[in-house]
């Protein structure tokens, strides 16, 4: 029997119409059904240079910018921006509340097992912001583990928390914030000594002037877990079910990735050269088997 519905009229239209989106949606949207249904809704984090939305309501970042220059070529061009916290992103996909999350979430293995990801278009590493002269002397999570005194925050929904959990700091000496603009709060209010997050992150939220006083601590050792360093590496987020979609996106993305307007994104945005193309040596596939 062929999966095609029909949506009846008069008197059971309106209930078909509801059955007919609930079976399309647990089957996964096509391109194509994207396109029919005339809006198209992108869920972001606030999260400088990946995502954010700017003073004048546009959304911007790699990950946004990247998105709508993508999204363009397959013939959508009106998205509507909605802005989320971090941990509520994936729930909200899932949920069918937005259609992607178009800011930059690291595919890792865990996240990959309810989601799906386009091929990563950036990579970064981990850093650590601390009081000017770094006080506690700390160049490494490592340093963090072994000072009995050091308390470190991060973004709740990070993957500085599975670095942490595997390192074995201490939960109790972990603390979860919001977001990166609550950093400068939580540390001033000496309720942490230093805050975690990638590199490129930490060199904007600091030239943006709201740490004043505050520095990236140098050196910093990347961690180590299970024998490898840590890289993360940023990409688009798509529910499992719209393959066909998520198909059809990487394929343009990996086109415009090539061209010097992916590359003014990327560097206006601070990303340095080595952050993309470190990216455009994996794919979704490898770094969701952690390869």
């Amino acid at each position: 029997m062929s999966r095609t519905h029909k949506c009846i009229p008069k008197i059971a239209l309106a209930v078909a119409a509801v059955a007919c989106i609930a079976a399309s949606s647990s089957w996964g949207l096509t391109l194509q059904d994207f396109k029919n249904k005339g809006d198209f809704r992108a869920a972001i984090q606030n999260e400088p240079p990946y995502a954010f939305i700017s003073g004048d309501g546009e959304a911007k970042g790699l990950g946004p910018e990247v998105a709508t220059a993508v999204l363009k070529r397959l013939g959508i061009e009106q998205i509507d921006w909605i802005v989320a916290p971090f941990s509520s992103l994936i729930p909200g996909l899932r949920a069918h509340r937005w259609d992607m999350v178009a800011g930059q979430q690291t595919i890792k293995p865990e996240r990959c097992a309810v989601v799906s990801f386009s091929n990563p278009m950036s990579s970064a590493g981990e850093a650590l912001i601390v009081k000017a002269g770094n006080p506690k002397n700390l160049h490494s999570y490592d340093d963090i583990k072994n000072k009995p005194d050091v308390k470190v925050a991060t973004q709740s929904g990070n993957i500085e928390i599975t670095y942490f959990q595997a390192l074995g700091i201490p939960s109790d000496r972990v603390l979860l914030i919001p977001s990166n603009a609550d950093a400068a709060d939580t540390l001033n209010a000496g309720r942490a000594d230093a805050y975690a997050m990638e590199d490129v992150s930490a060199a904007l939220l600091l030239k943006s002037g709201a740490m004043a006083g505050y520095e990236v601590a140098t050196p910093f050792t990347q961690p180590t877990v299970n024998g490898k360093s840590v890289l993360s590496f940023g990409a688009h987020t798509f529910r499992q079910e719209d393959e066909d979609f998520r198909q059809a996106y990487n394929k343009e993305l990996a086109a415009f990735m090539k061209t010097p307007e992916f590359l003014a994104i990327a560097e206006h945005n601070g990303l340095p050269k080595e952050s993309v193309e470190r990216a455009s040596t994996q794919t979704a596939e490898e770094r969701c088997a952690a390869k």
